[in-house]
């Protein structure tokens, strides 16, 4: 009877208990990858839970607090009337309101003229009727009396008619004039000259509408036809004037005071309470951690005190802009506060007709808020137009989707995610190739044991799980660990970062699928593709060439003859030419590392620089911008200040597919000891040197500009570009400024001048531009930022020496062997570490100084990237210094892996070159 061969049970593969002496064996190597790994998700994975937990607090909060779907300021209070007509939501039919109004008007005046014509010519009529019945008398009295031989002479003639006329007139012309215009205006002929000419002036009436209106209806897109959309509107008014703190006397600000709240925009308050009397305010909390006001401290507010009774953030100031089109938020010198309608009415300083609005029906999605926005501000315009307001004008309008009180930190927030994201994968990507390269080496150091395995029955799939083991279970721990850290930690750093520069609510912690998938699956994923397509395609080579050590796939190639140089400086070079795949690694490697040093030794420097020089780039100390140039007596606003001068200033849109930005166009007094430029026809300007930088403008080129609120363009040609820095603006002499806008002669904006324009009434005064309202882009992003940034060069110190480590480590390691026969050869360390590091030393010497010019580069096409979509210009700044400073750097980190890697070289033995030899 046969036996059932039975072959047992398969046993367990060994090398995976090889695994993790192979890790315990190199662990430096796995601890610095680790590490880095573990920093790096961690810091991803806190940046994703704070991230989708603020935002969901911030998207939850829009429907909780009421806030705002727009809102537009207004030149003036609007009365109730057209309050409601905006509240429809639907277009004014402007043409028939002008029309109406045109023929009211008109229908006095064409009725006094028809009367007036009337008049005069039934005067005429009554006067030749007397004057006919006297020279009648006259001559029937002159004839008798020349019938009884009494001849009176002509002259004589004449003076009687005179004064028989004189004396008739007096007698006999009221009455005569009243009966014959009564007559007259009773006839048909009068009421059909009457009709006649209104009917005239109706032509003339309606042919002027039509060609005003049809030029406006193309201008604003009129002529479409859309569902009304209705909308709640709110008196949302508020005063801008001065801050100060009595405790801080070097501290100048502006404060943003509106009335109580309760129907929109409401407040998260954050310490403290609501104000209860008109002494009371609340303010914004991250101004106020900025400024060092707390709760109970006393503030000035238009020189008035007021008591801080809570600290808060408002929903519509998630970011601290003064103005939406300012290039930055500022939460330095700008504040907002809430006081009661007592303390609001007792702060003089002009008030803002600004209104929020609602939409009654919710946009399903961003892409019909947009539409709806588009259609009511048509129908604001047009209501607007029609209004029994006189000289009422929309000064603003923004919706909440372009808002960037509202936006901008939500934006940055999503930004932010999606460059940690980006980070992480490139690192992870970095790290995966540094991987791939060492179990390269490994590879070609276990040639032999490979091949031995091949041959032993080992398959290709267990020695790729075997080589892939290692490297899969660093980015799993470190995964892991990182999660942890992230949802505890780092969680709460990323979260004081943005707490420092924006003005959020409170947030709850939410489970983040996403961290998990972006920070985990993803990670993992790069690091098993890119490790096993190195390590699958050097399998692919049979057991024998694995015996042999014939690993490369290309012939080999002839040596390279070199000079008849000194046997190290030959030795050396062969080093170099032997090793040039690792020395490229090594370059990639430390130009990746440039990149983010030219990040965080540029900004800095950048800021210094605008800090420092802001004062010499503007052309005045300062600007006070009128909100009219009368007071409310009529009289014309001046000031008696030393070397003021007029200007005129308003804004256009510089449009693009990606971002509108405004620019400021000024008026300039000719002659003006401020602004130089010389006078032009009215087809040319001058621009700024910011603008000419930014959109890489020259001197004869044509710019287009656009009316922000209307289809309106302007073409002009750069005679020159003026040298001001300090913003994206376009120059031109004030005479020029009131023809191209129409404005009236004479006209103007407000006042320039180098000293303080003190003698204007606030009441009157839009706004004071001074040195430091510029500046505090600079500040802001400085506070934001500029810590911040000196801890990244630490960091970058650090990412930088495990780099060169990882790299220089393998390159070493390649060349174990070779090394060991020169100690065997009877070279000491120190002559075998200068042929070895020598060379790589070499390399990373001159690579430093092609990859800071990339690095910069590459860090100067970011910066214009980013700045290209935002308002106004900094051109990115590099001194010498800072060049100095990135390669003392990147040069100390290789000094300390160099100690390192000498320490390698002594330990690595004899024996290691008698080992495998064939």
């Amino acid at each position: 009877m046969d036996k059932k061969i039975s072959f047992g049970k398969r046993p367990k593969n060994p090398l995976n208990k090889r695994v993790w002496k192979d890790m315990l064996r190199d662990w430096k190597r796995y601890l610095m990858i680790g590490l880095m790994l573990i920093v790096t998700i961690g810091f991803v994975s806190g940046m994703y839970v704070a991230n989708n937990s603020m935002l969901n607090t911030l998207d939850k909060n829009v429907a909780e607090m009421k806030r705002e779907d727009g809102h537009f300021k207004l030149s003036k209070k609007a009365d109730e009337a057209t309050v409601k007509a905006i509240e429809t939501g639907e277009m004014a039919d402007v043409p028939a309101v002008y029309r109406e109004r045109a023929c009211d008007e008109a229908a006095d005046e064409v009725e006094k003229a028809v009367n007036e014509a009337v008049e005069e010519k039934v005067a005429e009529q009554v006067k030749e009727a007397i004057k006919t019945q006297v020279t009648a008398a006259i001559d029937e009295k002159l004839a008798a009396a020349k019938a009884m031989g009494a001849g009176i002479p002509a002259s004589q003639r004449e003076e009687m008619i005179s004064s028989a006329l004189d004396t008739a007139i007096k007698e006999n012309y009221d009455k005569a004039y009243d009966e014959a215009l009564k007559t007259a205006k009773d006839s048909e002929d009068y009421k059909k000259a009457l009709s006649d000419a209104m009917d005239e002036a109706k032509k003339e009436i309606d042919k002027e509408i039509d060609e005003k209106y049809s030029e406006i209806e193309e201008r604003y897109e009129l002529n479409e036809k859309f569902e009304p959309v209705p909308v709640t509107v709110y008196e949302l008014f508020y005063k801008d004037t001065d801050e100060a703190i009595p405790s801080k006397a070097d501290y100048s600000g502006t404060i943003r005071v509106y009335g109580e709240r309760g129907d929109i925009d409401l407040y998260d308050i954050l310490k403290g309470r609501a104000p209860e009397n008109e002494n009371e305010i609340i303010i914004d909390r991250m101004h106020a951690d900025n400024a060092k006001i707390k709760v109970g401290d006393t503030i000035k507010v238009g020189g008035l005190d007021f008591e801080v009774v809570g600290l808060a953030a408002f929903v519509d100031y998630s970011a601290l802009y003064e103005s939406n089109t300012d290039t930055m938020f500022d939460a330095l010198t700008f504040d907002i506060g809430m006081t009661t309608n007592e303390g609001f009415a007792r702060i003089r300083a002009n008030t803002s007709a600004n209104y929020g609005f609602t939409y009654n029906k919710k946009p399903a999605d961003e892409y019909e808020e947009k539409e709806m926005s588009e259609h009511f501000l048509k129908s604001l315009i047009t209501q607007t137009a029609v209004s029994d307001t006189e000289e009422l004008e929309i000064k603003d309008y923004v919706p909440a989707y372009a808002n960037q009180s509202m936006s901008f930190a939500r934006n940055d927030i999503g930004k932010d995610k999606a460059m940690g994201g980006v980070l992480l994968y490139i690192l992870t990507a970095v790290l995966a190739f540094i991987f791939a390269v060492t179990i390269s080496t490994t590879l070609e150091q276990e040639a032999s044991v490979i091949g031995t395995l091949r041959a032993s029955g080992y398959t290709r799939g267990e020695l790729l799980r075997y080589y892939m083991s290692a490297p899969l279970l660093i980015v799993i721990i470190a995964s892991v660990i990182g999660n942890v850290l992230g949802y505890t930690v780092f969680k709460n750093t990323v979260a004081d970062m943005y707490y420092s520069s924006y003005s959020l609510p409170a947030f709850e912690t939410l489970w983040t699928p996403e961290a998990f998938i972006k920070t985990t699956v993803i990670p993992i994923v790069l690091m098993l593709i890119i490790n096993a397509f190195v390590i699958t395609k050097t399998l692919k080579l049979s057991p024998l060439r694995f015996l042999r050590h014939d690993l490369k796939r290309n012939k080999r190639k002839k040596a390279i003859r070199l000079p008849r140089w000194r046997f190290l400086k030959r030795f050396r070079m062969r080093v170099f030419l032997q090793n040039i795949p690792n020395y490229i690694m090594l370059f990639v490697g430390i130009t990746f590392v440039m990149l983010l040093i030219s990040m965080a030794v540029g900004m800095p420097e950048t800021l210094s620089y605008y800090q420092d020089n802001m004062s010499d780039m503007m052309f005045a100390e300062e600007q006070v911008i009128l909100s009219s140039t009368e007071d409310e007596d009529g009289n014309l606003i001046t000031t008696d200040t030393e070397g003021a001068e007029r200007f005129s200033i308003t804004s256009l849109e510089r449009k693009s597919e990606s971002y509108n930005e405004e620019v400021s166009v000024f008026g300039i007094e000719n002659g003006s000891k401020y602004v130089h430029i010389g006078k032009t026809d009215d087809d040319s300007v001058y621009i700024s040197r910011a603008f000419a930088e930014k959109y890489g403008v020259q001197a004869g080129d044509t710019i287009t500009l656009s009316e922000k609120y209307e289809h309106k363009d302007y073409d002009w040609k750069v005679y020159d570009i003026y040298d001001y820095s300090a913003g994206v603006a376009v120059f031109m002499e004030n005479e020029q400024f009131n023809r191209v806008f129409d404005k009236d002669e004479g006209d103007f904006s407000g006042y320039m001048s180098n000293k303080m324009i003190k003698d204007i009434d606030s009441e009157y005064i839009v706004k004071e531009i001074t040195t430091q309202d510029m500046m505090k882009v600079a500040d802001q992003l400085d506070k934001s930022m500029g810590s911040y940034m000196l801890y990244f060069q630490y960091v970058c110190f650090i990412v930088a020496a495990i780099i060169l480590y990882l790299l220089t480590k393998i390159i070493i390691e390649k060349n174990e062997r070779s090394i060991s026969m020169t100690k065997i050869l009877g070279y000491e360390n120190g002559e075998i570490a200068s042929l070895y590091l020598i060379p790589t030393t070499i390399v990373v010497f001159f690579s430093e100084f092609l990859a800071i010019y990339i690095g910069y580069l590459l860090m100067q096409f970011f910066w214009k990237l980013i700045m290209m979509k935002m308002s106004g210009w900094f051109a990115f700044i590099m001194p010498v210094s800072g060049f100095v400073k990135e390669f003392l750097l990147v040069f100390a980190a290789y000094l300390v892996i160099t100690v390192l890697d000498f320490i390698r070289i002594r330990k690595i033995p004899k024996v290691l070159a008698l080992k495998n030899m064939e």
